[in-house]
């Protein structure tokens, strides 16, 4: 089952009729039931330049099966772009080191980039909200989910600056405060000393 949450439900009862052609070798596996296709995708075994079909020899790029919630693009080492991928194919990355939680990862559709620990931790989230909410709801996507959270941690951040913007004013205006009563005090101390001179 794909980490995507926007993506529609693999039917359990789909017949084995998958198939994929590696670029690489032309080589051909399956036919597998979409579940075990969804499996493979998430587990980094299917790569973007892949084909699929359904035993129909109509060959489609792997990341044109919605199901497959291949959707992330991610820069790995040497500044190469690989994707579109699945989520489960970036934590595979993450397990090999090619990159790490800091490294951004863009969607396709939306061309939204955050690091692939929120999207990781948006995935991880959307999956145990999905649990409490009405099957209605159940159609946004991880995409939006990450842009609702950075949204909410930015407001969270602002809330913050505003907090400390607020105390930087308060000291100001005590300050001026202060210096404002010094200088009525400097001046009447300068009249005095005016009128005993005169």
């Amino acid at each position: 089952m794909s980490d995507e949450i926007e993506l529609s439900p693999v039917d359990e009862e789909l017949p084995m009729v998958w198939r994929v052609k590696k670029t690489a070798d032309e080589s051909i596996y399956g036919p597998v039931d979409a579940n075990m296709l969804s499996e493979w995708a998430n587990s980094a075994q299917i790569a973007p330049q892949d084909l699929i079909d359904m035993s129909d020899e109509n060959w489609r790029p792997a990341p044109e099966i919605d199901f497959l919630g291949m959707l992330w693009l991610v820069k790995l080492p040497g500044d190469e772009i690989y994707g579109p991928t699945t989520v489960g194919a970036l934590r595979e990355f993450i397990q090999e080191g090619l990159i790490n939680e800091k490294t951004g990862a863009t969607h396709v559709k939306t061309n939204q980039s955050l690091p692939v620990a929120a999207l990781f931790a948006a995935v991880e989230f959307e999956k145990k909200r999905a649990l409490r909410r009405p099957p209605k709801e159940s159609k946004k996507s991880t995409a939006s989910l990450a842009v609702d959270m950075a949204r909410d941690q930015r407001i969270r951040q602002l809330e913050e600056d505003l907090k400390e913007l607020r105390r930087e004013h308060e000291s100001l205006i005590h300050k001026y405060r202060q210096l404002t009563l010094q200088m009525q005090e400097n001046a009447k101390a300068a009249a005095a000393a005016a009128k005993k001179s005169a």
